[in-house]
C-alpha cells in the first residue's frame, strides 16, 4: 500500500480530520437503538407496558440524539455542505436566546409526548410512534448540537452556558417523571399489565426510574465536563457570561453599561 493511500491508525476517513475512528460507531449505535424501538418486540411491549413506552421515549428524545450528534455522521451522510453552512451561521450568532429557543422547543416537545392522554393514544394508535420518533429526534438533535461538538458544527455557547442548557434539559425531564412518580394509582388507561405480575403503579415507577437514569447518564457528564473544562481553563467568569449576552457587533445588549471614554484635556497654546 502506498503512502498516499495509507490510512493512519485510528483515523476516521468518513469524519472530520483527526476525528477518532471509534466515534463514527456512536452515530451508528444511535440509529440502531432508534430502529430497535420502532420494531418488535419492543414496539409490541410498548403498547402494553408504560416502562417499555418510556424506553422508546428515552431513546427518541435523549440517547439517540446524543449518540448521533457525538458521532458527527455528516460527512458519511453526504451532509458536509449543510453542516458547514450551519457551522458558519452559528459562528456569526452566539446569542444565548437562540440556544434557549432550542431548549424550550425540546422541553415543549418532550412534555407533549409525556402527557397521560398522549401516552394512552400511543398505545391505542401505534402509528403515532413514528410521529413521536421524528419530532423527538429533531428536537433532541437540535438541543445536543448546542451542548457538544459535532464537527464541523461547534456549540455556540461558552462552557457555562452549555452546562446550564444541559442541566435545564435534564431537570425538565426529571420534573415530569417526578410528578408521575408520586401517583398512588394507575394514571394511564390504555395499558394492561394483567397476568404479568406487574401492577399499574409498579409499571409507572419503573418508567420513572428509567427516565431519571437515562437523563442523568446522558446529561450529567456534559454538565461536569463543561464545568471542569471551564475551571481548568482559567477563564474569567464575568467575561464568559458577558460574551453570552453580546450581540453580533460585540456590543453589550443593555445600553449604558460600561465606562465612557475620558476626554483628553486640551493642551494650552
Amino acid at each position: 500500500m502506498s503512502a498516499a493511500t495509507a490510512t493512519p491508525r485510528g483515523r476516521d476517513l468518513t469524519g472530520p480530520p483527526g476525528w477518532p475512528a471509534w466515534r463514527r460507531w456512536l452515530a451508528a449505535s444511535g440509529v440502531v437503538l432508534v430502529l430497535v424501538c420502532l420494531l418488535p418486540p419492543l414496539a409490541v411491549l410498548a403498547r402494553r407496558y408504560v416502562f417499555a413506552e418510556s424506553v422508546q421515549f428515552c431513546v427518541f428524545a435523549v440517547a439517540g440524539p446524543a449518540l448521533i450528534v457525538l458521532g458527527a455522521p455528516w460527512r458519511f451522510l453526504h451532509l458536509s455542505g449543510v453542516a458547514g453552512r450551519l457551522a458558519a451561521a452559528r459562528r456569526g450568532n452566539r446569542s444565548f436566546l437562540h440556544a434557549g429557543g432550542f431548549l424550550l422547543a425540546f422541553i415543549a416537545v418532550s412534555l407533549a409526548w409525556r402527557l397521560p392522554p398522549v401516552i394512552d393514544a400511543l398505545a391505542r394508535q401505534p402509528a403515532l410512534v413514528a410521529a413521536e420518533a421524528v419530532t423527538l429526534l429533531a428536537a433532541g438533535i437540535a438541543l445536543w448540537l448546542e451542548i457538544v461538538a459535532s464537527p464541523p458544527i461547534a456549540p455556540r455557547l461558552p462552557r457555562p452556558g452549555r452546562a446550564a442548557v444541559a442541566a435545564l434539559a435534564m431537570w425538565s425531564l426529571w420534573a415530569v417523571a417526578y410528578v408521575l412518580g408520586f401517583a398512588s394509582h394507575g394514571v394511564f388507561h390504555a395499558y394492561d399489565a394483567a397476568g404479568s405480575g406487574l401492577s399499574a403503579v409498579a409499571d409507572q415507577e419503573i418508567a420513572v426510574a428509567l427516565v431519571w437514569a437515562v437523563a442523568g447518564v446522558c446529561f450529567v457528564p456534559v454538565v461536569l465536563a463543561n464545568m471542569i473544562g471551564w475551571v481548568a481553563g482559567g477563564e474569567d467568569a464575568d467575561e464568559e457570561f458577558q460574551r453570552v449576552f453580546r450581540d453580533e457587533n460585540e456590543r453589550a445588549v443593555v445600553r449604558g453599561w460600561g465606562t465612557r471614554p475620558r476626554r483628553r484635556p486640551r493642551s494650552s497654546a
